[in-house]
């Protein structure tokens, strides 16, 4: 089973998941963190030369590890609604708990899996936008000149008007500039993100870089795209 982890509002991952059951004849399912944190059972074990999984789902029964021929991380939070009543001290350990065991159990996942897990995000690696800024600056995007204080409210980043996703060094955008197209998989590379969107705005001389999002706009997704993340997992299909 190919899955698609991904919050229950994440709308255009339904129609995507779609396209890859019917045209290119992919097992995928969405599953929501709902389903993953109020499971009823889980068993991770971690062994030098054995990793084991197995988790009781409502909705889908066991799913174990050597099922999970894939997975595709647009999860940037995991639901804590069950911890309301929970005072604060102990509330924010069950949270660092909950990322701890759900991340290591998307990183210990013997599949390809777009976007890993890292010690701070679920989502993968989350950059501040300075941070970003700097990135894009490094691998030569044009960007906008803005100063970042410590002191002072995070200056506003351009509006954006052009959406690029790349995936694992290919970069799809219809708008933004093809010569633009190297240095978007040159971010994504240096980022350390299989997949992610990158956005750009106006500014005085031409496109500059605004923002980038690990948990890409799925409505922004072309066929080629599909195919490519089909191609991805089609060897790992049982």
């Amino acid at each position: 089973m190919l899955v698609f982890l991904c919050n229950p509002g994440d709308v255009m991952a339904g129609p995507f998941v779609a396209e890859l059951r019917r045209r290119h004849r992919l097992a995928a399912q969405i599953i929501t963190p709902q389903e993953l944190v109020y499971a009823p059972d889980m068993q991770h074990l971690l062994g030098e030369a054995e990793t084991y999984s197995a988790v009781t789902l409502k909705t889908h029964g066991t799913l174990e590890n050597a099922s999970i021929t894939g997975l595709v991380n647009r999860v940037d939070f995991l639901p804590d609604a069950h911890l309301a009543n929970v005072n604060a001290a102990d509330r924010t350990y069950i949270q660092q708990e909950l990322l701890a065991i759900w991340s290591s159990w998307i990183s210990a996942l013997p599949c390809p899996v777009l976007n890993r897990p890292t010690a701070i995000s679920i989502a993968g690696p989350v950059y501040h936008p300075a941070i970003w800024h700097h990135y894009a600056a490094a691998v030569g995007l044009p960007v906008a000149q803005v100063i970042y204080d410590a002191d002072l409210p995070d200056p506003q980043t351009p509006a954006p008007v052009h959406s690029a996703i790349v995936c694992q060094g290919v970069c799809y955008s219809p708008t933004l500039p093809r010569e633009l197209f190297a240095a978007c998989c040159e971010l994504a590379a240096y980022a350390g993100l299989d997949m992610v969107e990158l956005l750009f705005g106006s500014g005085p001389g031409g496109t500059v870089f605004s923002h980038a999002s690990p948990i890409p706009d799925l409505s922004q997704a072309n066929a080629n795209l599909i195919a490519q993340v089909a191609e991805i997992f089609r060897d790992c299909q049982t």
